[in-house]
């Protein structure tokens, strides 16, 4: 499997649609946010509100991650979205994006890294991924999607040395 990190680009945009789409966990209200960060970080490029970044194995844009600075923070990062196409997954694509954005939040100053993602049972497997992935709940707010619907806070705190290993 030859797995590439890049760039996301504006060709890229339908792909990362269809990708979000048969993921068939994002509802189509879901969707729909997703492909307006996609569009703003598209837009707004290097200087832009949203960094995103595609994952390509042989070739063919396979996911994506959107992640971003946290307002009014020093040195605070949101993950906003990690989506692998269902023919991909379970393969490390989602891994390789992950570590990928981190290594980017962290080349940017970034401190630690947030995210969130719901209580729901399938969203089941996005927790154990973000969990095996070091990240540790920080918060829940109790029917903040829908009544049943509960928002996990995670956070992944960059050590000084992580820091220090990817800048060098």
């Amino acid at each position: 499997m030859g797995l590439a990190i890049r760039p996301l680009a504006a060709t890229d945009r339908d792909r990362m649609a269809e990708a979000l789409r048969a993921c068939a966990v994002f509802t189509s209200e879901e969707v729909r946010v997703a492909l307006e960060m996609i569009d703003q970080g598209i837009a707004g490029g290097p200087d832009g509100d949203y960094w995103l970044l595609m994952a390509d194995v042989d070739g063919c844009g396979v996911g994506y991650v959107c992640v971003g600075p946290t307002p009014l923070t020093r040195s605070t990062w949101h993950l906003y979205w990690i989506c692998v196409h269902p023919s991909a997954q379970g393969r490390g694509v989602g891994r390789c994006l992950q570590a990928a954005a981190e290594a980017f939040v962290i080349a940017r100053g970034g401190e630690r890294l947030l995210l969130e993602t719901s209580s729901t049972p399938v969203y089941a497997a996005a927790r154990a991924f973000y969990e095996r992935a070091g990240y540790a709940v920080v918060g829940r707010v109790t029917d903040f999607y829908r009544p049943g619907d509960d928002c996990i806070m995670y956070c992944k705190a960059f050590t000084r040395s992580s820091r220090a290993s990817h800048q060098s």
